[in-house]
């Protein structure tokens, strides 16, 4: 059953002889159908765009359409052509003003950098969105207030985080766009457990944060079962792996790891799925498959760009390599672990520092 703000794209694309306004209701339907993991549906909404206007496109269909195109490149996991194909769109939309298309192409940019750690640029498009959209601009308002709610929580500050994440919901609920509310109901659990999974292999208390993850992330899964969301999959299975890892749920945790198609995950995030693979393993009596997953986290971790992944990763193979019998590799990991962790803290403050600094032109959350 296709969600409220997909029926009301289409009724707007039936009902109007505006080819722009036509254009922009197809293209937002091809961006939603990317964040529901309808590839097929993406494809075909984005081909009948450029089938109809050919080379002769406006340069406001163009801003839309190239937005579409890099939501459906993120999607599919393919950052870089996602990067590159939604700042042509907001390039496009600043040199010419493209006042309908500029909040949320600014938006999606502030919601690439976050997730490339470049967070300078980030806050300068939260910054930008926050000024020009308009109270009813739902999707830019939606997507930017996710992205702020992220930035706070991984800045460990969930009291800050929480008003932002339900301005998330409350404009996405607006418009019935269950895809965005997907989104915020799986960060919320992904954040907290990637605060845990710290807790959990630095020796730090976790039992209620562990308890509320663990609840949060069967929310989400049982929410995206209903709505049919199958966007990103890989990162659901992922989060789903890490709860049941802290848990001690070892065989099942195994299980949900082997039906990640580790041909979809990005190359900075294997390191973590091996490193969480390789402790459950290790701790139901299988050391010699346990340590060869282990070693190939430790090669691969160079490709890992957040300190508080590196920090987790070199953490869990320092107590994986305890139960393997390695300790000159587990009091090395630990020094890893340790430095990373230290750098993690800094950045936490910094980034901290550099989202408050929003708050002189934001909207305050209702």
């Amino acid at each position: 059953m296709d969600s409220r703000l997909l029926t009301t794209l289409n009724d707007q694309a039936r009902n109007t002889r505006n080819p722009v306004v036509w254009a922009r209701a197809v293209c937002r339907a091809a961006s939603h159908f990317a964040r529901q993991g309808r590839t097929d549906d993406a494809l075909e909404s984005i081909k009948v765009v450029r089938a109809q206007f050919k080379t002769e496109l406006p340069h406001e269909v163009a801003s839309w359409l190239m937005l579409a195109e890099g939501v459906l490149h993120y999607f599919r996991a393919e950052t870089q052509k996602s990067y590159d194909r939604i700042r042509r769109a907001y390039g496009l939309a600043v040199a010419l003003q493209t006042v309908s298309a500029l909040p949320s192409c600014a938006a999606w940019m502030a919601h690439i950098e976050f997730n490339d750690s470049k967070y300078e640029q980030m806050a300068l498009h939260l910054q930008e969105t926050f000024a020009l959209a308009t109270p009813s601009d739902h999707q830019a308002i939606a997507r930017a207030s996710l992205v702020l709610a992220m930035a706070y929580h991984l800045a460990n500050e969930y009291p800050l985080a929480r008003p932002w994440y339900e301005q998330a919901r409350q404009h996405a609920a607006s418009e019935g766009d269950e895809a965005t509310i997907s989104a915020m109901l799986h960060d919320v659990a992904a954040y907290r457990a990637a605060n845990v999974r710290l807790n959990d292999t630095f020796g730090e208390d976790y039992g209620k944060e562990a308890s509320r993850a663990s609840m949060e992330a069967a929310s989400s899964i049982n929410y995206d079962a209903a709505i049919g969301h199958k966007g990103l999959n890989f990162l659901t299975l992922m989060l789903d792996g890490l709860i049941l890892t802290i848990g001690k749920r070892f065989s099942e945790a195994l299980n949900t790891f082997d039906h990640v198609e580790e041909s979809e995950v990005p190359p900075r995030l294997k390191p973590t799925i091996h490193a969480d693979k390789a402790w459950c393993l290790a701790n139901i009596a299988s050391p010699k498959e346990a340590w060869q997953l282990a070693m190939l986290a430790a090669s691969n971790i160079v490709n890992v760009t957040d300190d508080d992944d590196v920090a987790y990763i070199y953490s869990r193979l320092s107590q994986t390599a305890v139960l393997c019998n390695e300790r000159a590799y587990a009091a090395s990991f630990r020094r890893e672990a340790n430095n990373a962790l230290e750098r993690h803290r800094s950045f936490q403050s910094e980034l901290l520092a550099r989202i408050n600094n929003i708050d002189k032109v934001r909207k305050n959350p209702a």
